[in-house]
This record gives structure tokens, sequence and C-alpha cells, in this order.
């Protein structure tokens, strides 16, 4: 009777302790200058920390935590990465975007060819934005930084799970080298770009892809069981 009191016992704290970690990154997130979330309003705010907390909490009633988790890093970092590759280049402030121009599928130069890409890719955006593509950029910034975002959370949970901070940066790395390669190539295609992965390797890429999409589950179905669980308060 004892042994699974201390083993639920042990579950919460480790809950409370990744909590109050993920607290602090949005917090700082939410403060710091030229930051991804310093803009938004606090509802906004409110609503981005309250999906994660119950990300977290949905993680620990899952029956493979750490796998639940992985799951979720997967959708998130897939979405990052489908606006993110208009923000990589070797000026790019946040980390994450430096790193990537080192893989052998990201060019960090799809910002220069936006005027071609935006009337395929962002229809609806360039039909209200003015020359500078204003309304363009808008969306593709708040795309990626609320995806990395919930990513970066993720990746803080998995930390803890796997009780191995690199292990977890190096999961997200891995998987970040693949979505990127896998966005840019699939823009370039659609858009009459010359593609940098030869026809093989895009084949293996998305081979790749696709096995943690289909690993990852319903992309929506995740969502909305998280905003379930944020709008009961949980």
């Amino acid at each position: 009777m004892k042994s699974p009191n201390r083993k639920e016992t042990k579950r919460l704290s480790l809950m409370d302790t990744i909590r109050s970690r993920v607290s602090v990154y949005l917090y700082n997130a939410y403060n710091e200058d030229g930051g991804l979330l310093g803009n938004l309003d606090r509802w906004t705010k409110r609503r981005i920390t309250d999906e994660n907390l119950a990300k977290l909490a949905l993680v620990f009633d899952s029956e493979d935590p750490a796998e639940t988790c992985y799951r979720d890093l997967i959708r998130e970092i897939d979405a990052e990465a489908e606006t993110g590759i208009y923000l990589v280049s070797s000026k790019a402030t946040p980390e994450h975007l430096r790193r990537v121009i080192d893989e052998p599928g990201v060019s960090g130069e799809m910002h220069r060819a936006i005027k071609t890409i935006a009337p395929i890719v962002f229809a609806d955006e360039i039909a209200y934005s003015t020359n500078n593509l204003d309304r363009v950029w808008v969306r593709i910034q708040a795309t990626h930084d609320r995806a990395h975002v919930d990513a970066a959370v993720s990746e803080i949970i998995l930390s803890f799970l796997l009780d191995d901070a690199v292990a977890a940066r190096d999961v997200s790395n891995a998987m970040r080298a693949l979505q990127y390669s896998f966005h840019e190539d699939v823009v370039r295609r659609r858009c009459d770009l010359t593609p940098i992965l030869s026809d093989q390797d895009n084949r293996e890429l998305l081979i790749m892809v696709t096995e943690l999409a289909e690993r990852s589950g319903s992309y929506q179905g995740r969502i909305d069981t998280i905003c379930s669980k944020a709008d009961l308060g949980l």
C-alpha cells in the first residue's frame, strides 16, 4: 500500500518541479527584450501558459509520458519549421535558427525568395500586405514563435523525463534537421525554386518525416485535447 503512495508522491513532486521550470521559461520569454512573446497581450500570454501546463498534465496522465512528450515535440517542431525556414540565417538571434543552417537541406536563403513564394504559400496574407509584405512577415514570425515556445516547453519536460537535458536537446536538434530540410524542399519544389536536395535525398527525407508524423498521431486531435484541458483550468 505504501509503494503506490510513494510512487504517486514522486510523480507529483516531479510535475511540480517541471511546472516551476516551465513557468520560469515562459516568464523570461514574455519579458525578454526583443524576445519571442514580448508584444503579446496579457490574455494571450496567459492562454499560452495554460495550454503548456495542460500539456504537461496530459503527458503525466498518459501511460508512457516520455513517448507522449516526444509526440508533442514532433508536432511542435514540424509547425515551427513550416515558417521557421524563412527566418533561418547566420545572423538570426535565436540559436536554433543559426544551428539548422549547417544542415545540407537548409539554405538560410529562403527569405530572399519571399516575393516569389508569398503569392503561392501566403496568398491570404499577401492580399492585405503592403509592398514590403508586412502581413506575410507577421504571419511567419507569429507562427514560428508560438510553435518554438511550445517545442521549448516540451524539450524541458522531456529533459526531466529522460533525466538528461543533453539527450533532450539532441532529440530536438535531430528533429529540426529533418523538419527544416523537409519544409524547405517542399516550398522550393512547390514554387519552382531550384531544389538543393537530390530526388533520392528527398525520398529518404520524406520517408523519415512521414514516419514521425505517423508516430505523433493526429495533430488537430492533440491540439483540441490540450485546449480542452486548458479550458477546464487543469
